[in-house]
């Protein structure tokens, strides 16, 4: 049960990583058309960053777990 937690856990975590990054993306890309976001390119960069160390994190846990069976 908590092998398959932490494996589900860690997809999220990570697609939740490439949506923060993409937001920041489109912070960035506003700048192109003249309306360019800081907090839009904070808050992505800072959520992504935050978002890859946990599931980096919990992806260490979880092959422990494997490795433990």
């Amino acid at each position: 049960m908590r092998i398959t937690f932490a494996r589900i856990t860690t997809l999220i975590l990570s697609i939740t990583t490439i949506v923060a990054f993409a937001q920041a993306l489109k912070g960035v890309g506003g700048y192109l058309f003249g309306k360019g976001s800081p907090p839009l390119i904070i808050g992505g960069m800072g959520a992504g960053i935050v978002c890859a160390a946990a599931a980096l994190k919990l992806w260490k846990y979880y092959l422990s777990l494997i490795e433990s069976e």
